[in-house]
């Protein structure tokens, strides 16, 4: 009986340990990013967040700042994560009125090792993720989902052209974050990805 007790007794010592080392990995989504303040040199607008607005976010990191992005064709709007389908991977991304005390309107934005960004909902948790049954074509779905370690299809590289603003392009299909010119000027406005556009202002972002 003895016996029994000191293998019980040094099982338990060893699952805890196990615990403690394997414990780091869940974060994984937070410890291999860089909060950033700008993108290619232009500064991000600012979300004035209440700690109640933050406290549905799946981050490690309460304080890190949040922030804004819009088309610069439709200045009133901003990338909003539509709260009708926020609770599930495959959520909706459109153009909403701005509010910088919405969480669902508020991105933690993050450059990786690889040199891209990610973008996470505040609200969700989810990522800013190009939809891979739609990629290969333009009118790309953008939608939330789940961090995919090393989904390039959540990477986007930022480039600031000469008007100020930056242009968004999706690492795995080359195409740009695009606001749809087809139901611009209302809420609710498709954010998708397109081509290049030269002058295409809803392909320009601040």
């Amino acid at each position: 009986m003895r016996n029994l007790k000191r293998l019980f007794a040094a099982a338990t010592m060893a699952a805890g340990l196990a615990s403690l080392i394997a414990a780091p990995a869940a974060s994984a989504a937070t410890t291999d990013t860089n909060s950033v303040p700008s993108i290619a040199g232009l500064t991000l607008r600012p979300a004035h967040l209440h700690s109640t607005a933050k406290a549905g976010a799946m981050t490690a990191q309460a304080e890190e700042p949040a922030y804004l992005l819009g088309p610069v064709s439709d200045q009133s709007r901003c990338l909003d994560a539509d709260l009708n389908t926020i609770g599930r991977n495959g959520t909706k991304v459109q153009l909403w009125t701005c509010n910088d005390t919405s969480a669902n309107q508020a991105w933690y934005i993050r450059q990786i090792p690889e040199g891209y960004y990610r973008f996470q909902n505040v609200y969700s948790g989810r990522y800013l993720d190009a939809d891979l049954n739609t990629i290969g074509r333009n009118g790309t779905v953008v939608q939330l989902w789940d961090y995919v370690a090393g989904a390039r299809n959540q990477w986007f590289a930022a480039s600031e052209i000469p008007e100020g603003y930056l242009r968004l392009q999706n690492a795995a299909s080359g195409r740009y974050l695009d606001a749809d010119l087809n139901t611009k000027g209302r809420n609710g406005t498709i954010v998708q990805l397109w081509d290049y556009v030269a002058g295409a202002q809803n392909q320009w972002w601040f």
